[in-house]
């Protein structure tokens, strides 16, 4: 990390734990996710953790300049309304994310999850292996599930729930094994019959499930569809 990106941080902390009327343990909570996330893997950008005003985690990576400057300017809150502005930015993207879901079998709020970790809604997010759009697919991937424009916010979205559909079907509906080989690739997860070792693995496991239940806790009080496949003729859901 670099020493201007340190500096910052300690003075947004002192800034903002002066000014604000949390209490002390959720303070004491937002410093110590932070200084976690200094200390993880430099193999991708490094991640700013920030606690709304429910306490949910608010992940900022420090290459997203936009939303790290609102985050350094408003905390959480104002992190959170650029990615509402992002969303809004697309019209009719969520009805649009809904539908395919459905059409795939897959929990729309598990896709949700994947593009606020992933991009956080940036439609021209670009990362340091090439992943390219909403849900960050390296252009072999868009190839392969029929993708002519990874920029494109729906195709980019058809291509990573047709992605999810494959790896939910490979891996039996496995939701950590899953999330794992979004992130680290299939044969990684096949070699090791678990999630791999690899830091940013580890990391991008927690940080989806932390964001799919905190959806599942707001919306249906924990329990979550992942997906549905049709089984002798019956309709069967599979829950995490």
């Amino acid at each position: 990390m670099t020493q201007s990106l340190r500096h910052f941080i300690t003075q947004w902390l002192d800034h903002s734990m002066a000014r604000s009327h949390t209490h002390p343990i959720t303070q004491s909570l937002g410093v110590l996710a932070l200084v976690a996330s200094l200390v993880g893997s430099s193999a991708k950008a490094q991640t700013i953790i920030s606690l709304d005003e429910h306490g949910r985690r608010i992940y900022v990576n420090a290459d997203d300049t936009e939303l790290l400057e609102a985050t350094r300017r408003g905390g959480a809150a104002a992190a959170k309304r650029v990615v509402e502005q992002r969303k809004r930015s697309v019209p009719g993207i969520q009805p649009y994310i809904d539908k395919v879901s459905h059409r795939y079998g897959i929990d729309s709020a598990l896709v949700n999850a994947i593009i606020d970790t992933e991009s956080a809604w940036n439609l021209h997010a670009r990362s340091n292996k090439g992943a390219l759009g909403l849900m960050q697919l390296l252009p072999e991937t868009g190839q392969r599930f029929g993708v002519r424009d990874l920029f494109d916010p729906r195709q980019n979205i058809t291509g990573g729930i047709r992605y999810l559909r494959f790896l939910l079907d490979r891996f039996e509906g496995n939701l950590r094994l899953v999330l794992a080989a979004y992130n680290a690739g299939e044969q990684a997860v096949a070699a090791r019959g678990d999630v791999p070792s690899f830091p940013e693995t580890q990391d991008y496991v927690a940080r989806v499930t932390a964001r799919y239940a905190d959806a599942g806790a707001a919306l249906t009080g924990g329990s979550r569809q992942i997906y549905a496949l049709a089984e002798e003729g019956r309709t069967v859901f599979a829950n995490y």
